[in-house]
């Protein structure tokens, strides 16, 4: 009898285990869908140039949509965990910089206040000719029921924005 002894304890534990995890109000577990929008755009300017605009918050908007909030002392992303409070339609939150190879790649990623959704930017730039290739994808989750609208919505606001950002790049003084 001693030798079932564990067994049992062990069974009574996870039992006791189960009516805890039962009585609990857990949240059930919901699909979320994971959107990724990817583009490509040619910028007439050097990599320096291009890189010196992402990093700045008003070209980093520029290219992803965001909007800082007012006020803000950061000027440019400059390492990993730089922040800004931003929001994008209806959202608030903060971007958080999570991977910064300078000169080749940004990650910055969106904080929801109401932590409703997973979003992050890459921005990836290649030296390209006379200019720079850059490389962008948006990823973010969407459990609504109007994912495909939504994500076409977001399509055409990122076709928008990664040509206001080849624009502004493209105005900036070569350095």
């Amino acid at each position: 009898m001693m030798q079932y002894r564990p067994v049992v304890m062990t069974g009574c534990a996870l039992l006791v285990v189960a009516g805890v995890l039962m009585a609990t109000d857990i949240m059930p577990v919901r699909k979320s869908t994971l959107v990724t929008i990817s583009t490509r755009v040619e910028v007439k300017a050097p990599p320096a140039t291009v890189w010196k605009t992402l990093c700045s918050v008003d070209g980093f908007c520029a290219i992803t949509g965001f909007k800082p909030v007012p006020g803000q002392k950061l000027r440019a992303f400059s390492r990993v965990g730089d922040a800004l409070p931003a929001g994008i339609w209806t959202d608030t939150g903060r971007l958080i910089v999570t991977y910064l190879s300078p000169g080749r790649e940004l990650r910055v990623a969106f904080e929801p206040e109401n932590a409703s959704y997973l979003c992050s930017a890459r921005v990836i730039l290649k030296p390209s000719g006379d200019g720079t290739s850059v490389e962008y994808t948006d990823r973010y989750s969407d459990d609504q029921p109007t994912v495909d609208q939504t994500a076409r919505q977001v399509f055409q606001e990122t076709m928008a924005a990664v040509e206001a950002f080849k624009l502004l790049a493209e105005r900036q003084p070569v350095r």
